[in-house]
């Protein structure tokens, strides 16, 4: 009998463009798309920042709100997929493709829609934009005290963590995590990064974190991009990483077993 082996780069191909751990210089899937394994790992796909990522490395993106409100000449029924909202910002074409349009107060407050695009500034008129949704807005688009946020894709233009300034929860450069780079990524290439599960992280230990292996919980780590052993048992203002699965201390800038949470 002859035994088969899978491939876990190249299954399912037909749902998925870009092998799991290749790159792209060419975007192959939508943003954000989730992508799981059999064996419990999960990864997503991003675009990274102009500048080389390497292996092992938590990425994120600082994601700013601009926030929007309603002019009378652009009030629509519910069911419409085209809005023009006033906002203070500059977009860019297509700067929203793929983030998120939320109802922040008003008709409708607690909405969230999926931008498919968006105009450039100043479309249809002086500081007004004209976005674009995947889906029908359930409510009417009015200037009855209805405000809106707009935020970007996150997974668009992903950089290398931030340094946690310390491991007291505190400290600066405490962004979201995104995930983990399973490959040296070349300047804004298209890649799958590991959200969950068994993954290999660069560890940043110090004396003062600790290296004891009775110390599991992964943290954003003082070193960008790497992960951090934590030594308090308060987590205040922590986003955990995972959990790591090895049974000795762990080496500072060697890379290390975890098991990731990070969604």
């Amino acid at each position: 009998m002859t035994a088969t082996y899978g491939d876990y780069q190249d299954q399912p191909g037909i749902l998925y463009n870009q092998s799991l751990f290749a790159e792209s210089a060419v975007q192959k899937q939508r943003l954000g798309t989730i992508r799981p394994t059999d064996d419990g790992r999960r990864f997503v796909y991003c675009q990274a920042t102009a500048a080389e990522i390497a292996a092992g490395i938590i990425v994120s993106k600082a994601v700013a709100v601009q926030a929007c409100t309603v002019a009378a000449a652009d009030a629509v029924a519910a069911g419409a997929r085209k809005i023009t909202l006033t906002l203070t910002g500059t977009p860019t074409l297509n700067l929203y493709r793929d983030g998120w349009a939320i109802i922040t107060a008003g008709t409708g407050l607690g909405g969230m829609y999926k931008i498919k695009g968006n105009s450039v500034d100043d479309v249809p008129a002086d500081s007004r934009c004209t976005f674009y949704l995947y889906d029908a807005l359930e409510v009417a688009l009015t200037t009855a005290g209805q405000t809106f946020d707009v935020i970007v894709c996150p997974y668009d233009g992903v950089l290398i963590n931030p340094a946690n300034s310390n491991y007291d929860g505190t400290g600066t450069g405490l962004e979201t995590p995104l995930g983990v780079t399973t490959r040296t990524i070349t300047a804004s290439y298209y890649f799958w990064a590991q959200t969950r599960g068994l993954a290999a992280l660069m560890m940043d230990i110090d004396s003062a974190a600790g290296a004891e292996d009775n110390e599991k919980t992964v943290i954003c780590g003082t070193t960008e991009g790497r992960g951090g052993i934590i030594h308090d048992t308060a987590i205040p203002g922590f986003f955990k990483v995972g959990e790591l699965v090895i049974t000795v201390d762990a080496t500072d800038a060697e890379a290390a077993l975890v098991n990731l949470c990070i969604s």
